[in-house]
C-alpha cells in the first residue's frame, strides 16, 4: 500500500511544478471574485478585497455572467515607461471593461461598440495604457460586463508589439474579407444567370457568415445605426442561425440528401425547423438559454452534416470530397468555439484566426467543389441530350430530332431561297439480312451504314435514323442533281464495302429517292415526294437512285 501512496503524492507535486512552471511563464497572473457586482470600487483598488480574489489558471478571461464582476492582474513582466506599456484583452468581442490602477479614482473604459469604443486600435483587443512602467507584481484590476461568455486573453505588450500584431490583423482581415465578399458576390452571379438554387444558397450563407464576422469583430462600428445592431445582443444569434439554416440547405442540395439519405434529411429539416423558430423567437427576445439550445442543435447539426459526409464518401460521391476538404476545418473550429463558448474546455490560441480562415477556406472550396458538381450535372445532360438526339446504333439523328433539324432547315431554305435536297434511303432485303444471319449482322449492315454515310457528308449535311433500315440525309445548299451524284457515290461505295469476317457472304445494297425543296413547299410534302422516289426505285429493281423530279417528268411523257 506504502507504494501506491508514494506514486500518488509524486503524480500530484508534478502536476503543481507543471502548473507553476507554467504559472511563472505567463506575462500575467489573474484571479476573480465569481461574485456579481462584488465590493465597490475604492475597496478593490486599496486592496482592502484582496482576499476574495481567487487565483485562475492561465490568462484568459472568462465569464461568470454577464456581470459585472471583478478580476485582479498581476504583471508578470517588467516593462519601462518608454516602451509606452499595454495591458490588452485580445478578442473582447461584446465586454464592456474598466480599468482600475492603484490610486486612481476614474477607470479607463473600454468597448468594442459605443461611446467607450477606442478607434484607435483595431476590434482585435481593448488596449489600456498604463502610463508607467511595469515591475513584476504590480497589480491593476478589472471590472467586466459580458454579453456572451467567451473568453479574452489578457497579456502584456509594448505598444511596438500590440501595433505590429494590429498591422498583421488588418492585413489578415482585409484579405478574409475580400475573398469572402468576391466568392458571395460570383455564386450570387452564377445563380443569376444558371439559376442553379445551389450558388444561391452558397452565396446566402457566404454572406451572413461575413455580416457576423464584421459584427461579432466590431468591423461594423463605423457606422452609427449598424453599430447600434452589432451591439444588440440578438443580431449575432440570428445572424448564425440564418447562416446555419442556408447551409443546411446547402448541404441538402449539394450531396442529394433527400434522394440518397433521406433519414438524415428528416434529422435536417427537424433541426432547421428547430433553428428556424429560434431565429423567430430571437428577432423579439434572447435570454441566455437561447444561445445554449441553438449550440446544442448546432452540434447535432455538425454531427449529421459528418455522418452524411461519410456516407457519401463510402458510396463514391465526388462531392464528398470537396465538402470534406471544405468543412473540415469550419465543423472542427465550430465545435471548439461552442466548447470554448460554455467553458468546457480554454480558448486555444490559434482561434484568433481560425474561425474566419476556416470560413474562407471553406468558401473557396465549396464554390470550387459546387462549379465541379454543375459541371457534372452538365455532362450528364449532354450525355442525355445526346443520346435523346443521335442514335446509338448508327450515330445519326434520331427520328424527332432529325424532323426538328428538318423543319428549321426547311423554314431557313425558304427564307433565304437557297436549294435544299433530301436523299431518302433503304436497305434492299434487310429482312433477309435478319432472318438469314441474324439480327446481329443486320445491326453490323447498320453500323457499316452509318459510318460510310457521315464520312461522305459535309459537316453542314443532316444525317438520321428515320427508323428500321430508313435513312436520311438533308444536302443544304444543294440541288437535285448534286444530290443525285452524293447517293450514287454513296450506292456504290456501300456496294463494295466488304464486311467483317463473319459476315464476308452479305452484300450491302440500298435504293434511293431524290427530292429537292419547291417553293412554299413544307417538310411534310419533301419528305413524302423523296419516299416516293424511293418506292419508284424499289419498284424499279433495286439498287439504284431515283429523282423525282426525272420520274415526274417521265411520267408526264
Amino acid at each position: 500500500m506504502e507504494r501506491p501512496r508514494s506514486f500518488y503524492r509524486a503524480l500530484l507535486g508534478l502536476v503543481l511544478l507543471c502548473w507553476f512552471a507554467s504559472a511563472s511563464g505567463q506575462e500575467v497572473l489573474l484571479a476573480t471574485i465569481a461574485e456579481k457586482h462584488g465590493p465597490s470600487p475604492e475597496r478593490v483598488v486599496d486592496g482592502a478585497s484582496d482576499a476574495l480574489f481567487r487565483q485562475v489558471i492561465g490568462n484568459e478571461l472568462t465569464a461568470h455572467g454577464r456581470g459585472p464582476y471583478w478580476w485582479r492582474v498581476t504583471f508578470n513582466r517588467a516593462l519601462s515607461e518608454k516602451d509606452d506599456p499595454q495591458l490588452v484583452l485580445e478578442w473582447p468581442q461584446r465586454r464592456t471593461v474598466e480599468l482600475w490602477a492603484s490610486g486612481s479614482k476614474n477607470p479607463i473604459r473600454r468597448s468594442v461598440y459605443g461611446p467607450d469604443a477606442d478607434l484607435t486600435h483595431t476590434p482585435r483587443v481593448l488596449s489600456f495604457p498604463l502610463g508607467k512602467s511595469v515591475k513584476p507584481g504590480d497589480v491593476v484590476y478589472l471590472r467586466v460586463s459580458s454579453v456572451n461568455l467567451t473568453g479574452s486573453v489578457v497579456v502584456l505588450q509594448s505598444q511596438e508589439e500590440l501595433l505590429k500584431e494590429e498591422i498583421h490583423y488588418a492585413q489578415v482581415r482585409s484579405v478574409q474579407m475580400t475573398i469572402l465578399g468576391f466568392i458571395a458576390f460570383v455564386a450570387f452571379c452564377l445563380f443569376v444567370s444558371l439559376r442553379e438554387r445551389g450558388y444561391a444558397y452558397l452565396s446566402v450563407t457566404l454572406l451572413l457568415q461575413m455580416i457576423g464576422l464584421m459584427a461579432e469583430g466590431g468591423e461594423l462600428r463605423g457606422w452609427s445605426l449598424l453599430s447600434e445592431l452589432a451591439m444588440d445582443s440578438r443580431t449575432n444569434i440570428v445572424l448564425n442561425t440564418a447562416a446555419v439554416l442556408a447551409s443546411i440547405r446547402f448541404l441538402i442540395f449539394f450531396l442529394g440528401l433527400r434522394q440518397r439519405q433521406r433519414r438524415l434529411t428528416r434529422v435536417l429539416d427537424i433541426c432547421s425547423a428547430l433553428l428556424g423558430g429560434l431565429l423567430v423567437v430571437s428577432l423579439f427576445a434572447v435570454w441566455r438559454s437561447s444561445a445554449m439550445f441553438g449550440n446544442m442543435v448546432l452540434l447535432v447539426v455538425v454531427g449529421s452534416v459528418a455522418a452524411a459526409i461519410l456516407i457519401a464518401l463510402l458510396k463514391k460521391q465526388r462531392e464528398a470530397i470537396f465538402l470534406l476538404l471544405a468543412w473540415t476545418p469550419m465543423l472542427v473550429v465550430i465545435t471548439s468555439r461552442i466548447g470554448a463558448l460554455h467553458q468546457w474546455w480554454p480558448t486555444a490560441d490559434w482561434m484568433e484566426y481560425g474561425y474566419s480562415n476556416a470560413m474562407t477556406v471553406g468558401g473557396i472550396g465549396l464554390l470550387v467543389g459546387l462549379a465541379d458538381k454543375l459541371h457534372q450535372l452538365r455532362r450528364d445532360r449532354d450525355s442525355a441530350r445526346y443520346r435523346a438526339t443521335f442514335d446509338p446504333l448508327t450515330r445519326l439523328m434520331t427520328r424527332a430530332a432529325m424532323i426538328e433539324a428538318l423543319e428549321a432547315a426547311v423554314v431557313s431554305a425558304h427564307a433565304r431561297q437557297a436549294p435544299l435536297s433530301i436523299v431518302f434511303f433503304d436497305v434492299d432485303h434487310f429482312k433477309h439480312i435478319n432472318d438469314q444471319h441474324g439480327h446481329m449482322a443486320g445491326d453490323d449492315v447498320l453500323r457499316v451504314i452509318g459510318d460510310e454515310t457521315r464520312k461522305r457528308s459535309r459537316a453542314s449535311d443532316l444525317l438520321g435514323r428515320f427508323g428500321g433500315d430508313e435513312i436520311v440525309v438533308a444536302l443544304l445548299g444543294t440541288h437535285a442533281a448534286g444530290a443525285v451524284r452524293f447517293a450514287e457515290s454513296l450506292r456504290e461505295t456501300l456496294e463494295a464495302v466488304e464486311m467483317p469476317n463473319d459476315r464476308r457472304q452479305i452484300k450491302i445494297g440500298i435504293s434511293v429517292g431524290v427530292a429537292e425543296l419547291r417553293p412554299a413547299e413544307t417538310l411534310a410534302e419533301l419528305l413524302e415526294r423523296a419516299d416516293s422516289a424511293l418506292y419508284a426505285s424499289k419498284h424499279a429493281g433495286r439498287g439504284r437512285v431515283t429523282d423525282v423530279a426525272m420520274m415526274t417528268e417521265g411520267g408526264a411523257a
